[in-house]
């Protein structure tokens, strides 16, 4: 019973999560990798100094700094969402507690009304 309440309460979070996924492929995914990839040439640059030939321990720097961009702008994009959706969802949050304890108890009412 505490879990589907938890659930429901929880869902203008969710939604907010969903919204900031949706965002996050629209908007955020490419700059992620370019500002990613660009952290990976710096890195790289730092590490190695500069190179004429480039090695597969260069190009592996790089990508990691285009994976570590991509991830850092999802969950920005994702925490971000969350935290508007609950934020929105405050104000419905009696509403929504409410909705979950009436579906959970059944009404005394009806169950004291003989059936004919």
């Amino acid at each position: 019973m505490s879990t589907s309440r938890n659930h429901i309460a929880l869902l203008p979070t969710y939604i907010g999560a969903g919204l900031g996924m949706l965002a996050f492929l629209l908007v955020g995914a490419v700059p992620g990798v370019l500002y990613g990839g660009y952290m990976g040439l710096v890195m790289t640059e730092a590490l190695f100094g500069h190179v004429d030939e480039v090695s597969m321990l260069a190009r592996s720097v790089t990508g990691g700094g285009m994976i570590l961009g991509l991830l850092s702008s999802m969950f920005l994009f994702l925490v971000s969402g969350a935290f508007a959706g609950t934020l929105v969802g405050l104000p419905f949050a009696r509403l929504l507690h409410g909705a979950s304890a009436s579906a959970a108890v059944p009404s005394p009412v009806a169950a004291e009304t003989p059936s004919r």
